[in-house]
């Protein structure tokens, strides 16, 4: 076997790791990065855009049909489900040239194979090459749909996330396991598509995050056609049967018995590391991901991780961010590559969406923050009354002795882009009060904010 040799090598050729090869190159590395397979990554793939185009035709199907504005009529939309995906394909390849194109024009080499640890500096491939590097490496190997070890699911052989963006036709009803964002936006999609849909979920929504939300996201969907939430409800197995399937659990009433065509396990994640060779590489990891620090860096000092692979926050920003941390890190760049964990942000893409950022309360309480909170509902201010919102709920978190931000829940209209303002005032460590200072356009959706700070302030 020839042997090949690099500055830095990143194993994996989605979001983490073009960012972190990105970034190697641009530092004067000569930089290889491994990507089996189609190239784009996972959201461009299969999951952010492919999943946000299909809920856009999904949105505009319900608002014709069932919005609450008087003296406006209301329509049944005709749907052509294989032109929907067919939309939505195509929209893929439009986001893959331009991420190819991306790549291309940072100039670093792309190897199309598989790729494993041999040694501590050392990397074989599937091209039959072997491969060192004498800077460091970058572990962003992504993801894969996790099936919970829940008796009888693989025997009834359920749907995953990929799969629903293959689909050809509607079931005529579906069981959703799991109450995440994959959770959330696949049945509201399939709801709003024709799909009788039961959302199964072993917690109430949002129970570890902010429950006076959940609870009005559990209102919003309660109040869909086709869309039945049942939670808590722990699930205690699951059979073939004529027809579909069927789900025992249980639940605080009781024994439940649910009963569909499919059955979609929306459970998550898990980090993509099979096969790796990572003892090999003296790279210290468990089911959960890759054990790293603040600055991506593994048990092996010339090695780093990004993205999905760490088992952590499995979202795009924060993949770009890591990719380009742990590839200035495997570059030896000098300088601190450590991430700011601060203003975590996650948005589930539903209708309304929802955005979380920084702490929740019941976060910065377990802290020992001294903390204030207040609450607007969107029903109840200005331009969401002009808008006949009807669900939706906005909070705001701050240090009850400095004033500052922490953190800011959204369930509402636009709740996706308003989410940034705060952001931006976060970024800044900015009080209640600064946001008393800024002027607010009225009437808008964002300056609910204004009564917000006014609360908090108080």
């Amino acid at each position: 076997m020839s042997e090949r040799v690099f500055d830095v090598l990143v194993l994996g050729g989605g979001s983490a790791g073009t960012a972190a090869a990105s970034a190697a190159h641009a530092a004067g590395a000569r930089t290889a990065m491994f990507n089996d397979g189609e190239l784009g990554g996972l959201c461009i793939l299969m999951g952010c855009m492919p999943t946000k185009t299909i809920l856009h035709a999904a949105h505009l199907v319900h608002e014709a049909a069932h919005h609450h504005t008087p003296g406006v009529g209301h329509a049944a939309l005709d749907v052509d489900f294989p032109a929907v995906m067919e939309n939505k394909r195509a929209k893929v390849e439009r986001f893959k040239r331009a991420k190819v194109g991306r790549i291309e024009r940072d100039g670093y080499t792309v190897v199309d194979a598989r790729a494993w640890f041999t040694g501590p500096d050392t990397v074989a491939a599937s091209d039959g090459t072997t491969y060192r590097f004498t800077r460091g490496a970058v572990i962003a190997t992504g993801s894969q749909p996790n099936i919970p070890p829940l008796p009888g699911l693989r025997e009834v052989e359920p749907w995953t996330s990929d799969d629903v963006l293959r689909l050809e036709r509607v079931p005529r009803s579906a069981l959703v396991l799991g109450s995440g964002a994959i959770g959330l936006e696949l049945a509201q999609f399939l709801a709003r598509m024709g799909c009788a849909v039961t959302l199964v979920s072993r917690r109430r929504l949002l129970a570890d995050s902010d429950p006076l939300l959940g609870e009005e996201l559990t209102k919003a969907l309660a109040a869909e056609p086709g869309l039945e939430v049942v939670a808590p409800c722990r699930p205690q197995r699951i059979e073939r049967v004529d027809g579909g399937v069927r789900l025992h659990g249980e639940s605080d009433a009781g024994a439940q018995v649910l009963t569909a065509e499919q059955v979609v396990a929306a459970t998550g994640r898990r980090p993509w590391l099979h096969g790796l060779g990572l003892d090999a590489a003296g790279v210290a990891h468990g089911p959960d991901g890759v054990v790293h620090d603040h600055a991506m860096q593994t048990s092996n000092p010339r090695v780093f991780v990004a993205g999905d692979a760490t088992g952590t926050a499995q979202l795009l920003h924060v993949a770009n961010q890591e990719g380009r941390a742990a590839g200035l890190g495997a570059a030896g760049v000098p300088g601190d590559h450590r991430i700011d964990r601060r203003l975590h942000m996650e948005v589930v893409f539903t209708d309304p969406p929802l955005a979380l950022l920084g702490r929740t309360e019941l976060q910065a309480r377990g802290a020992g923050l001294p903390v204030v909170s207040a609450v607007e509902r969107f029903a109840e201010t200005g331009r969401a009354i002009t808008m006949d919102v009807q669900h939706g709920v906005w909070k705001l978190v701050a240090h009850a002795e400095t004033g500052e931000i922490l953190g800011t829940q959204i369930l509402g209209p636009r709740a996706d882009d308003l989410v940034h303002v705060v952001s931006a005032v976060m970024h800044f460590r900015g009080t209640g009060r600064d946001l008393l200072a800024m002027p607010w356009y009225h009437p808008t959706l964002s300056e609910v904010l204004l009564s917000l700070a006014r609360g908090v302030v108080r």
